[in-house]
């Protein structure tokens, strides 16, 4: 059984900024499929890089805000 039904699965992906999902896709690759940082990940421990993975993910991949600034 789907997670979703696929009316509402394909309604949502219609709604979709293409653009906006590559850009962020071109940057997670650049990073993430980058293979020395990959090997540095293998290599640490969960603490060790549990911000840096945050950070790269949300902030600078999905240009999430970290304590945003007023105004």
């Amino acid at each position: 059984m789907a997670l979703f039904q696929t009316f509402v699965l394909k309604k949502y992906l219609a709604q979709q900024d293409t653009n906006a999902v590559d850009k962020a896709y071109r940057k997670y690759t650049k990073f993430f499929l980058y293979l020395e940082i990959q090997q540095n990940m293998h290599k640490s421990n969960e603490e060790q890089i549990q911000a840096t993975f945050l950070t790269e993910l949300f902030v600078n991949v999905l240009d999430y805000t970290i304590n945003p600034k007023p105004k």
